[in-house]
């Protein structure tokens, strides 16, 4: 098969990247004109995105041409990219004929620079290989993965957004994907960017690093739970469990210590078995497992979901019989409920062994979620080994938030519930009492938990609960776990 880009290793991407930058054709000067972010990948039309640019100007040929995919003739093209067209042209991102000069591809704007991936429409021609840009599980992937020094591997690296997010931070990033027209953007968008140090490979899984370790592995796989089908950026084919197979040969490819990060999707029968696929792909002998769900549907739900946003199936009676295939396949299959969220697995020595799962949206997780992360697989190894937390000084993590809901009624104003979130909010979001509120506060004051427990023994109606020091210590117990609290 012809590679896609041919003569990308010979391709001089300064030219371009001077024009991009001269025509402002850059995520946040768009946004000063008013440009909302999301039409910069999905643009609803050509008037309503060219109606904020200087007509006839150079960044509004470049909004035709990479974000519109509108072909320009020869001079305007010229005129809007200079020298740099030749180069295009010359390794096939651009074509020629008929007097005008057309872009194969999109260059989306994102705020760390550009990224080239397939226009929208294709996905509606229903090509296999379709490559699409930045979405919102990338963006959580992203945000989720704890950056650390050393090697990381992006598996299922798509256009490898992610991947030059963690070589900027001083990683040695392996980069792999099925898609070889991926990987062909990947390393255009790479080279634009002027990011190095990304080994970018073509392969399906960990066959393309047999035998290799990594201290960070993250991955954003074809998730979708479908009945098979041939969109391989987002489903994987017939029969192909891609998140167990994944999970599963992960530990054998962490270092000692090393993290893997993936987004999956699974099926199951009831509300009470969520738990059970998953941590069943990852073997808990020397790892430690942590389980998020972060959604739950039902069958219908899920299909209708997924086929309503495919330009494949706009007309009803092929989103009817599409619909229709899905849910046949559930009901063979006995699935009732499927589900979302992530793992994170951590390579550990024998004995440190443990596993998490917890239940909760995911819509707002802090961009640093990844620290998050980490801290609170730290807190849950430092747990293990029993130290006596009534008499430990622990710090209070910076950004910890409790906001107070109240209820106006004939009574006047009167406190309803008070809800504490992590700093990322990925380790807590919940509802607490007051009795948290103060001892995370004294805490911050440099005491220990036993402090607490005198406190509350000095008023009288409490004096006589026996059990109070297991209270307190349970009390911290959780807000370690829940990484409220970093150990000395």
């Amino acid at each position: 098969m012809e590679p896609l880009l041919p003569n990308l290793d010979r391709w001089d991407p300064a030219p371009l990247r001077k024009r991009l930058l001269q025509a402002g054709y850059q995520s946040k000067a768009l946004e000063s004109l008013g440009l909302p972010e999301s039409w910069l990948t999905f643009p609803p039309s050509r008037a309503a995105l060219t109606g904020y640019i200087e007509q006839g100007s150079v960044l509004e040929s470049m909004m035709l041409l990479f974000v519109l995919g509108i072909p320009l003739d020869g001079a305007s093209a010229y005129n809007a990219l200079g020298d740099a067209v030749h180069g295009l042209l010359d390794i096939g991102f651009l074509e020629a004929g008929g007097g005008v000069v057309r872009s194969r591809h999109q260059i989306c704007l994102l705020n760390e620079g550009w990224i080239a991936c397939d226009f929208h429409r294709s996905q509606g021609e229903g090509r296999m290989d379709y490559v699409m840009g930045v979405g919102p599980s990338s963006r959580l992937l992203a945000a989720l993965a704890p950056v650390t020094q050393g090697r990381a591997l992006e598996l299922a690296c798509g256009v490898g957004w992610l991947s030059g997010k963690l070589a900027a931070a001083g990683m040695q990033v392996v980069a792999s994907d099925i898609n070889a027209r991926a990987i062909a953007l990947g390393r255009f968008s790479a080279r634009l960017n002027g990011i190095d140090g990304i080994d970018f490979r073509h392969g399906d899984g960990f066959s393309t690093v047999a035998g290799e370790e990594f201290d960070l592995i993250v991955a954003n796989p074809p998730y979708v739970q479908s009945p098979g089908g041939n969109m391989i950026y987002k489903e994987s084919a017939e029969g192909d469990p891609i998140c167990a197979r994944l999970l599963r040969d992960a530990p054998d490819h962490l270092s000692p210590g090393g993290i893997a990060i993936m987004l999956i999707n699974w099926t199951h029968s009831s509300d009470d078995d969520w738990t059970d696929g998953p941590l069943s792909w990852v073997t808990p002998a020397g790892t430690q497992r942590w389980l998020f769900q972060s959604d739950c549907s039902s069958p219908a739900d899920y299909a209708r979901k997924w086929i309503s946003t495919d330009p494949r199936f706009r007309d009803d009676r092929a989103s009817a019989d599409e619909l229709r295939r899905w849910l046949d396949f559930y009901q063979k299959s006995g699935v009732n409920r499927v589900s979302g969220g992530f793992m994170a697995v951590r390579k550990c020595d024998p004995g440190l062994e443990w596993t998490r799962t917890e239940s909760r949206a995911a819509e707002d997780f802090d961009a640093s979620s990844g620290v998050e992360l980490r801290r609170v697989i730290e807190n849950e190894t430092w747990l293990i080994h029993g130290h006596s937390l009534l008499d430990t000084h622990f710090r209070v993590s910076d950004g910890v938030r409790a906001e107070l809901r109240m209820v106006l009624d004939e009574c006047g104003w009167s406190r309803e519930t008070i809800r504490l979130t992590s700093p990322a909010r990925l380790s807590y979001n919940g509802q607490v009492d007051e009795n948290i509120l103060r001892l995370l506060e004294l805490l911050r004051a440099g005491k220990t938990p036993a402090a607490m427990v005198e406190e509350i023994r000095e008023k009288p109606e409490f004096s006589s609960i026996a059990d109070l020091p297991q209270r307190i210590s349970a009390l911290t117990r959780e807000l370690v776990g829940h990484g409220l609290l970093v150990p000395p």
